[in-house]
């Protein structure tokens, strides 16, 4: 009877885990992590690429709520000429961004921004950080700038010394036009040459007539993303910035042309570089999100775009009557 007793209590006894065995199941959790990580991580990009999306959805939908009310789109950029003047058309003769004219209709009218004043003047307003104005997949400027002086007329001879640490930044900005060496379209309104071929245009509205090429075919806006730090194909982040271009979401200077790069980022000043966006962030489009970019029409519609689009044909979206009717996306 003892002998049986003996035998059943050692076979009620757990068995242990040898080492092998635990060596074993810890492969398997990391080969099971090592396939479900990458789809986990794609999730969360798709999920911040919509919103994004969506964030420039809102600054389709306030730039219509805008023309729908003075019947024309603002500007890109109030600004003064070079002896400190009214440009024509600018009526304030004080420099804007077109953000700064759609902030009520991003919910945002509680900024106190004042249009008597420049926007670097605003240095309560300038300050804000919205989310509508940030791409969640794009990474935040790293600070610590020198001081600069706040771009503003062309010879800067009444700039006073900004702080862009403290300003509220954007990932989205607005094409004003194309370099001719790439597409030479032609453009009735287009006053001051390839700079003004854009759906905005600095220091001046758009009225529906400017936009023959048709609302649904004409880019409005992109991304730019991380500004003023500068991203580039050859060398990653520069550790400096370049404070010169957009250093906040009311700077007037955020405003750029199309002039197409090469594979690394350069600009090619003589000639049409061959890449149209996502390999620099000065005054380029630049986009966080693998391989595409979202945009913005003139008509409100948001559209994802690849990075592999024809330089050409991307240049003819950007164009607001150069007769071109085609599709990017």
């Amino acid at each position: 009877m003892f002998k049986k007793l003996t035998n059943f209590f050692r076979c009620q006894k757990r068995k242990a885990f040898t080492l092998i065995e635990l060596l074993v199941v810890i492969a398997i959790i990391g080969v099971l992590v090592g396939l479900l990580l990458p789809a986990v991580q794609q999730a969360r990009e798709a999920a911040r690429r919509m919103s994004c999306a969506n964030n420039l959805k809102q600054q389709g939908l306030a730039m219509h709520t805008y023309m729908d009310a003075q019947r024309y789109f603002p500007a890109a950029a109030w600004t003064v000429d070079s002896a400190g003047k009214s440009t024509t058309g600018n009526r304030s003769g004080t420099e804007h961004s077109w953000r700064a004219f759609v902030l009520s209709n991003l919910e945002q009218g509680n900024t106190g921004y004042d249009f008597n004043k420049n926007w670097w003047e605003n240095t309560q307003a300038i300050t804000l950080n919205a989310s509508v104005f940030i791409c969640p997949t794009a990474v935040p400027p790293a600070g610590g700038y020198a001081n600069v002086d706040g771009p503003s007329r062309d010879d800067d001879s009444a700039a006073p010394s900004l702080n862009p640490n403290n300003l509220g930044y954007t990932d989205y900005e607005v094409f004003t036009g194309v370099k001719d060496k790439i597409f030479p379209a032609p453009d009735p309104y287009a006053t001051k040459g390839e700079h003004t071929k854009g759906c905005l245009v600095k220091d001046a509205v758009t009225r529906d007539g400017h936009i023959r090429d048709g609302f649904s075919n004409t880019l409005m806006i992109v991304e730019c993303a991380s500004r003023p730090d500068v991203y580039k194909a050859s060398n990653g982040r520069s550790p400096t910035g370049d404070t010169n271009q957009c250093i906040g979401w009311a700077d007037s200077l955020g405003p750029f042309k199309l002039h197409g790069v090469d594979a690394n980022g350069d600009k090619c000043k003589s000639c049409a570089g061959n890449v149209p966006f996502n390999v620099i962030n000065d005054g380029e489009a630049y986009s966080m999100h693998p391989g595409v970019m979202n945009t913005v029409y003139a008509d409100g519609s948001t559209r994802t775009v690849n990075d592999n689009v024809d330089l050409r044909v991307f240049a003819g979206a950007i164009t607001r009557a150069g007769g071109e009717v085609g599709s990017i996306d």
